[in-house]
């Protein structure tokens, strides 16, 4: 056999490998087993075809190998199916990773938040499954799963957004519109990631006085009125009292557990890790509201690694540290205080 030859069986191999691979991960998605019956093997034709738009035919000729996926049908199947395909592709050097950039049009701002979050709630609830799942994360400012169950802090959030992106005339804060589609998801979002049954968060000593700053600059621009004003504060310092009970109780009422951590550094960025049911997704909050997630195995750990740093600059206020606690909830107060009227 020549060098030509050997080549091409190789890369037949590599990509016969590569395919089998992307079969066994979608059959795993789909029912949660590799080896199938014939009714089970219908049911992932069914999906592929909905997620394709192919007919079934199309379909199975792509799972017996006949044909192969484009990558852009691997894409679509991916983001569907909530998958990562790093190690499908083989970008598994430490170097090299896949990033989904989960940036918010700020044109469809409901649409595309709405289909977000329920790709989120799609994630969080395969990693419920498992009775040890984990939430570690370090935030520089006010965590989203904290907020979003506040309809006026979180379509806050979304203005603010909406505002810096759409060049045109902005709406002010009373007449922006948050469809009702949207403030389910929300509230569906933040049932199930409470859920998960052991969370370390790491928060900054200023995590109110990022918002408190943004929602001045936009009154003082007559966007937002006195009622709007009100309605925030009142939601603020409800948030800073349930963060408060969260930190002495250690839970949100169910069996999970919490822990509260107070850091004593600056935290540069913010970083989420969940992982649990043979699942990971760390995301990096960037752009706003979007941010990037990532399912490859070098950036958990990455992640994971320096969240657990960023404990050794932080003090634990669940179960402890009650002086620091009281000192910092009290400081809080006094900073969303200064909203007028």
């Amino acid at each position: 056999m020549n060098n030509l030859e050997f080549n091409e069986v190789k890369e037949r191999k590599v990509d016969n490998s590569v395919h089998n691979k992307l079969i066994s991960t979608i059959r795993s998605v789909i029912v949660e087993k590799e080896t199938l019956t014939k009714s089970e093997k219908e049911k992932v034709a069914s999906v592929l075809s909905d997620i394709l738009c192919l007919g079934k035919e199309s379909v199975y000729r792509r799972l017996r190998g006949e044909v192969r996926f484009s990558f852009e049908e691997v894409a679509l199947i991916s983001r569907a199916l909530s998958f990562s395909v790093d190690n499908i592709i083989g970008a598994q050097a430490n170097e090299k990773a896949i990033f989904e950039i989960n940036s918010i049009d700020a044109h469809q701002t409901n649409a595309a938040y709405t289909k977000r979050l329920e790709t989120h709630i799609k994630i969080i609830r395969k990693i419920n499954k498992d009775k040890n799942s984990h939430l570690k994360c370090a935030y520089s400012n006010l965590p989203f799963f904290f907020y979003l169950h506040y309809e006026s802090i979180a379509k806050f959030r979304m203005f603010k957004n909406a505002y810096q992106i759409n060049k045109s005339y902005p709406l002010p804060f009373k007449d922006f519109p948050v469809e009702k589609e949207l403030v389910n998801a929300q509230k569906v979002f933040i049932s199930e990631i409470r859920k998960i049954r052991h969370s370390s968060i790491i928060i900054s000593q200023n995590i109110f006085t990022s918002i408190i700053r943004e929602i001045n600059y936009f009154y003082n621009l007559n966007l937002l009125d006195d009622d709007d004003l009100r309605i925030l504060k009142e939601e603020l310092q409800n948030l800073c009292d349930e963060l408060y009970t969260y930190a002495v109780s250690g839970q949100y009422g169910n069996d999970t557990e919490i822990y509260l951590y107070l850091s004593n550094v600056d935290i540069e960025a913010s970083y989420l890790l969940i992982e649990g049911d043979g699942v990971s997704q760390a995301h990096l909050a960037i752009y706003g509201i979007s941010g990037i997630n990532s399912q490859n195995k070098n950036i958990r750990d990455v992640h994971n690694e320096w969240i657990e740093s960023l404990k050794r600059y932080s003090t634990l206020i669940t179960f402890g540290g009650e002086i620091q606690r009281h000192k910092f909830f009290k400081e809080q107060k006094k900073i969303i205080n200064t909203l007028l009227p």
